[in-house]
């Protein structure tokens, strides 16, 4: 008699790769009517991952089109290393996906924003660094002040327009979209090459003197501070504790 973990094996290949894959003696029942339930069982899983994808990007299922979408969904979903995802990561790997499809710029980008976005929207709680935290700070101690990332902070590298799905964000093409959630809500700043390059570097940086020397190098002395400004605003950095 199979171990458990041989039979759960055995049950899960079924289920992924379909009836040439059957465990005769595994059921009670006459194989056709196993196969029934299987089939069926199979099928609810498949919808599930196909919807799982279908609200972890809303905005690039309606950027594509239902039946354009639906397509590379369901090629997604039928690779061998998706097949055994979780499915609360099982849209993780779609932006590459579309990208090995040639599919358009716009949409792989689309693609990484959303997923950025759900990542924002899963990361831990922080209290956001502000302006008024540091503004009384004589110049010794705000260079020694310690920061970090926010950890709802992302960054993407845009590589095309936007798509029209964000119209709310302009029509002037940024290098760079931040995604940050400083209190409830999350929230898209387009940026700057130079805004990008420092808010890549608030990872490396312990001291906001680390971080005002990082923007140095990336800008004008004269507009540094400034886009470290526009960053604390926006809810790019924490407080660390202690």
């Amino acid at each position: 008699m199979p171990s458990l973990a041989e039979g759960q094996a055995r049950f899960i290949a079924c289920l992924q790769k379909g009836p040439a894959h059957f465990p005769d003696d595994m059921f009670a029942e006459d194989k056709t009517r196993a196969l029934l339930g299987l089939k069926a069982h199979a099928n609810t899983i498949s919808h599930a991952r196909l919807v799982a994808l279908e609200h972890a990007y809303p905005k690039l299922h309606a950027h594509l089109g239902h039946d354009v979408f639906h397509a590379l969904s369901r090629d997604y979903v039928e690779q061998d290393h998706i097949l055994i995802c979780d499915i609360n990561g099982i849209a993780a790997d779609f932006a590459a996906f579309l990208l090995a499809r040639s599919c358009d710029a716009s949409a792989v980008d689309l693609a990484r924003i959303e997923w950025a976005w759900l990542e924002s929207y899963r990361s831990a709680e922080a209290e956001p660094l502000a302006l008024t935290d540091i503004a009384a700070l004589a110049e010794a101690k705000l260079l020694a002040f310690p920061l970090r990332a926010h950890p709802a902070l992302r960054l993407i590298t845009l590589t095309a327009p936007l798509s029209p799905e964000l119209a709310e964000l302009g029509e002037t093409r940024s290098p760079a979209l931040m995604i940050v959630r400083p209190q409830a809500q999350i929230l898209f700043h387009p940026l700057t090459v130079a805004e990008h390059g420092i808010a890549e570097k608030i990872a490396e940086s312990a001291t906001m003197g680390n971080l005002l020397q990082h923007a140095l190098e990336l800008g004008e002395e004269a507009t540094a501070m400034q886009h470290i400004v526009m960053l604390i605003q926006a809810g790019a950095l924490a407080h660390i504790e202690g």
